[in-house]
């Protein structure tokens, strides 16, 4: 059987907000409402936490019996994930569910994986939602993705891409890149064993390894932004949102 499998990574060290996986909103961790939102994907077979931290491992045991204890010298959540991937010859599909978005929208999982069902030559695919405010797409933090006319990814950046000479940045409308992937297996075994690449080490973007080695990403539209939680203030903002809707 060819499984359509998620596996959220996730680390306790972050050199921005250590332990993040493990902090509250409300009365569950990050980790397990993101687990929660992914469990509401109608398409998948499986999901794997995928850790390299006692202290994560205990704690998803306690909601989920299927947590994997990875090795810690991983660089990334993809290698994490590729770990798995290769020891599992079944896993067809594999959805790479960042484990610091609690409010990921099951519902753009589920658009991610249909295109897969759909097209067997796809072998990577990502989203995106536009923005607007000035604010936004000149934050570093926000990576922008410029795509071809069939949306296929051309070049992501912490950039501002494209860069509008003529004073009409309003005209246009600016795609942010929201970090969940989906992997054909054999791309993400690939992609995992070829060296960081020139691009990627400049702007600290792991998929721009994939189009340094001319693995294509597919992009489709997504009309939610999830809240990716890197700092204090973005776990702030959380639980503002949190208390909203109490």
């Amino acid at each position: 059987m060819n499984k359509k499998v998620a596996v959220i990574p996730s680390r306790y060290e972050s050199s921005r907000l250590p332990g993040k996986p493990l902090l509250k909103l409300g009365n569950k961790t990050i980790l397990e409402m993101v687990y929660d939102q992914v469990k509401q994907v109608k398409h998948l077979d499986e999901i794997v936490i995928a850790t390299d931290d006692q202290r994560i491992y205990d704690h998803a045991k306690t909601f989920t019996e299927s947590v994997a204890m990875t090795k810690v010298e991983h660089k990334s959540g993809t290698d994490r994930i590729a770990e798995l991937a290769d020891a599992n010859s079944d896993w067809d599909i594999i959805v790479n569910v960042q484990g610091d978005e609690p409010f990921i929208n099951p519902e753009d999982i589920d658009r991610s994986l249909e295109p897969f069902l759909h097209d067997l030559q796809l072998e990577m695919l990502s989203i995106y939602h536009y923005i607007n405010d000035p604010a936004d797409i000149n934050n570093p933090n926000n990576v922008k993705v410029v795509t071809d006319i069939n949306d296929f990814a051309l070049y992501f950046s912490r950039s501002t891409i494209p860069f509008v000479r003529n004073n009409l940045i309003q005209d246009f409308k600016f795609k942010k890149h929201l970090g969940l992937y989906v992997y054909k297996r054999d791309a993400l075994l690939t992609l995992a064993r070829l060296p960081e690449s020139q691009l990627e080490s400049l702007e600290k973007l792991e998929q721009l390894r994939a189009l340094e080695n001319q693995i294509k990403i597919k992009m489709i539209e997504v009309k939610s932004s999830s809240i990716g939680i890197d700092t204090q203030a973005d776990y702030e903002r959380a639980l503002r949102i949190i208390e909203q809707v109490k």
